[in-house]
């Protein structure tokens, strides 16, 4: 990325995160939450005017049965599905609208509310180092979260070649409500191996360290995925497993892209 290039790019980025920021000051009418997304970010953005949704569909065949702090549903049998809008603003910049749907283990809907997100990825050759930054900021129920308003920044860099992508998301996650604001640590990464000219075979993992001021393997939990195509419709499918305490021990989750 030519350096002459960067002071413009990021003053925009600023302008828009503003605008971000405002909008999801506006209230929000419904129960409002963030469900789970299972996914890393990579060198995937929107062209400019592109508007498309994924579809996220996430179910815990078999997790924790308990909940962590009062008001929460329990992970066990949960199934989540989550319509997020993405718009390309410029070459660089997308953002997207996330409007989460939870089914508990009980078999009870709730609609959950709306999360907001704007992503940045710098100017890259279709091969080689790449480097993005994405911001969340949503207002959502205790069903989900402790706080009610929560940010998430996630750095994205990933190095890719003609036949291997390796993404890694450095997570930082805050709580804007709420009394305590340390920041929490939750880092993702994802490889990818291509097999054929639409698929790619990976192995992803998710962690939480909790708070950056008394981190320890909290959550650790690997998935085998798929990035294919059907019907000209990109296709994220995957099984995960949990490998600590306090990570669910089974999970599907399917990622489905629809152009608008």
């Amino acid at each position: 990325m030519n350096a002459k290039n960067i002071t413009p790019c990021l003053s925009r980025l600023s302008l828009h995160l503003a605008l971000v920021l405002y909008a999801i000051s506006l209230p929000i009418n419904a129960n409002a939450a963030s469900a789970d997304e299972i996914q890393v970010y990579d060198d995937a953005i929107n062209a400019p005017g592109e508007l498309n949704v994924d579809v996220h569909m996430n179910y815990v065949v078999s997790g924790i049965k308990d909940s962590t702090y009062p008001k929460e549903i329990p992970a066990h049998h949960d199934f989540r599905i989550t319509p997020e809008f993405g718009y390309g603003l410029t070459k660089n910049l997308e953002a997207g609208l996330y409007l989460p749907v939870i089914r508990s283990g009980n078999g009870d809907w709730y609609l959950e509310g709306a999360k907001l997100r704007l992503k940045y990825l710098a100017d890259h050759e279709k091969t080689g180092l790449y480097l993005g930054m994405n911001f969340e900021l949503g207002k959502v129920s205790h069903r989900t979260a402790e706080q009610n308003w929560n940010l998430e920044a996630r750095p994205i860099v990933g190095y890719k070649t003609e036949a291997w992508n390796l993404t890694v998301n450095p997570i930082l996650g805050f709580a804007v409500s709420g009394n305590d604001h340390t920041p929490t640590f939750e880092p993702a990464f994802k490889i990818s191996h291509k097999l054929t000219d639409k698929t790619w075979i990976s192995l992803e993992n998710y962690s939480d360290f909790g708070p950056v001021d008394q981190m320890r393997s909290h959550v650790q939990e690997t998935y085998l995925t798929a990035d294919t195509e059907v019907f000209g419709h990109e296709l994220n499918v995957g099984v995960g497993h949990g490998w600590t305490q306090e990570a669910n021990d089974w999970t599907l989750k399917a990622i489905f892209n629809i152009p608008l």
